[in-house]
Parts: C-alpha cells; structure tokens; sequence
C-alpha cells in the first residue's frame, strides 16, 4: 500500500492530468500551430515538452536509493533544463498532434508506476531538502507532487488561445545571457511554486509577509518587474532618472501595486507576470557594450553595477517562492478532497 502522501500525490496528478487531456482534447488543428506568449514555441512543441522524456523521474531516484544531500544539492545547482527541454521538443519535432496526444496520455505512466512502490523504507529519502534558491527549499517528496507542471503549461494554452502572438527575435550581450541559467531557473522554481499552491489557500495569509495574503505576494512579484523596467529605461537613456522617485518608498509602493491588483486571478496575475518579464527580456537585449558599466539606483539610494542587479532581480522570485511553499498541495494534502 503506496504511502497516504504518495496517494494523495498521485491524485493530485491524475485530475491535473485529467484537466490537461481535455484542454488538448479541444484544440484545433490549427490550434496546434498558435505560438504561446512569450517565447518561441507553438502549442505543439509544448506538449512535445510536456509528454516529456517518459521516465520514472523523481520517483525512480528515490526507488534506486541514490540520493544524498551532496548529490540533490550538485544536481540542482549543475543542471540548465533549458537545453533538456530543446533536445526533447526537438527530438519530437517530427510527430503529428496525434502522435504527440496519445503519448501525452501515457506521459505519467512510469512515473506512477514507481511512486505507488515508495513505502515506509523511503521516507528518510522522502524528507531530503531541495534547494531551488535562496530562501526557497522543497523536499524530496515535493517531486511527486508534479501536478503542477501540467496545471502551469494548461494556463500556457490557453494564453495561446487567447492571444495572437509571433515570437520575436532577441539577442543579448554574452555578459547578459549567462545570467539568464538563474533567472530562468528561479522564475521556473516560483511557477512551481505558483502551480503548487492549494486552490483555498491563495486568500490565507502569508506567515512570512504580514499583511498580505499569498495571493498578494503573487501580486506583488508580478508588479516588481514594473520597477525593473523603469530603471532599465533610464539606463537606455529612454527615462529622466527623476522617473524613478516613486521607487524610493520601496514598502509604499509595494502596497500600492498589490492593492491595484487584489480582484484579480491567480491566472490573470500569471500573464501580468509572464508578460512583465517579456518585456524586461526586450530591454535587456537594447542593452550596448556601453550600457555594462551603468549602475542601477536602488529605493535605498545604493548603486548597483547592472550585471548585479540582474542576480537581484532574479533572487527576488526565489525567495517569494520560498513564501508560496507552506500554501502548497504537499503541505496541506490532507485537507485535500478525495478526488
């Protein structure tokens, strides 16, 4: 008898996947062809990637009895799933929408298969930590709880079907794109987070950030990339630095941001955030060879060489999704309904 965390898990799963299904089960066949907001991949490539490569993944780890802090801490800090996920898309590249709907269907088969064997004996594995960032750790169990994943790329379909969208070409400085490993993987770590949290929990407060809910702290870093822009246009010489005078009250102004957005939906503030970080990606590829040595003015009136408060901005996510985990399915699964 699989562990009641590992079921609940697995349910959990199963009506995400369910949902996902359905969602796929409705498109087009032209709908298959729309590019999703913001990147480069049609709807195609995206359940290339969501049919993934088909393992057992976290649950066979656990099974084989390999982990160790050592090795989860060198693995989560080594690998970049960016190229993962190309070789995967790429390698599906050539399978029809059929194709690619019956293999989404079994996606999750091994995966299972392997988590229903997990009992008793795993449960020092299970209770490993798993730094995603600073400020942000899961545990080992959390891997099971992969629901997320088919609920974040659900809401990417259907942003696609919402909206008419032509991928742009970007380039960027080489200084500039090697920071792009972390703030790829720390937005990455806060979707997961996102995707994770219970649907009753979004409007409970957020022990880590009194006075706001987690549905605020989503807000919050959804309206931050706002700041970014702003600085960044300065140092484009787009923006008078006097633009940026609102920023010094740093705590005001986050309220101010959150309080504009408290009717909105956790999908809705997704798309503010995914569309907000697009545009943060437009005007760092404007950036010149000269533009390397400006400085960002922070609220504090401390500068900060540009190419360091791109790590601040990322880290910024990686903590707030350290403050979305308590809210999250694995944490509150025995609340849970029985599906």
């Amino acid at each position: 008898m699989p562990l009641p965390q590992v079921q609940a898990a697995l349910r959990d799963l199963r009506q995400a996947h369910r949902q996902l299904l359905r969602l796929v089960d409705s498109l087009s066949a032209d709908d298959w062809y729309r590019y999703v907001p913001y990147g480069e991949w049609t709807v195609k490539d995206l359940v290339a990637h969501l049919v993934g490569d088909m393992s057992p993944g976290g649950a066979g780890l656990v099974l084989a009895g390999i982990l160790t802090p050592e090795f989860i801490a060198g693995t989560a800090e080594g690998m970049d799933r960016r190229a993962m996920n190309a070789r995967v898309v790429a390698e599906r590249a050539r399978l029809t929408p059929a194709d690619l709907r019956q293999l989404l269907y079994h996606s999750h088969d091994r995966f299972i298969e392997a988590a229903r064997r997990i009992g008793r004996r795993h449960l020092h594995y299970l209770e490993m930590p798993v730094p995603m960032g600073p400020g942000y750790t899961l545990l080992v169990e959390d891997w099971l709880w992969s629901g997320y994943h088919d609920r974040q790329h659900a809401d990417d379909i259907r942003r696609a079907l919402s909206q008419e969208w032509q991928p742009e070409p970007l380039s960027f400085l080489p200084e500039i794109e090697a920071k792009f490993r972390l703030l790829w993987r720390y937005r990455e770590g806060f979707l997961r987070a996102v995707y994770s949290v219970a649907d009753d929990a979004w409007d409970e407060p957020c022990a880590a950030t009194p006075g706001w809910t987690y549905r605020d702290v989503l807000a919050h870093v959804a309206s931050n990339e706002l700041r970014v822009h702003a600085r960044l246009r300065v140092i484009l010489g787009e923006a008078d630095p006097s633009s940026l005078a609102p920023f010094q009250a740093v705590d005001e102004w986050n309220q101010q941001q959150v309080d504009a957005r408290r009717d909105r939906t956790v999908r809705e503030l997704v798309d503010e955030l995914a569309w907000n970080r697009y545009q943060t990606l437009r005007l760092l590829a404007r950036m010149d060879r000269q533009h390397l040595a400006a400085t960002v003015v922070l609220g504090d009136g401390r500068h900060m060489p540009l190419l360091d408060y791109i790590d601040m901005f990322s880290v910024h996510e990686s903590l707030h999704g350290g403050h979305l985990v308590p809210a999250s399915r694995a944490r509150r699964w025995q609340k849970q309904p029985v599906a």
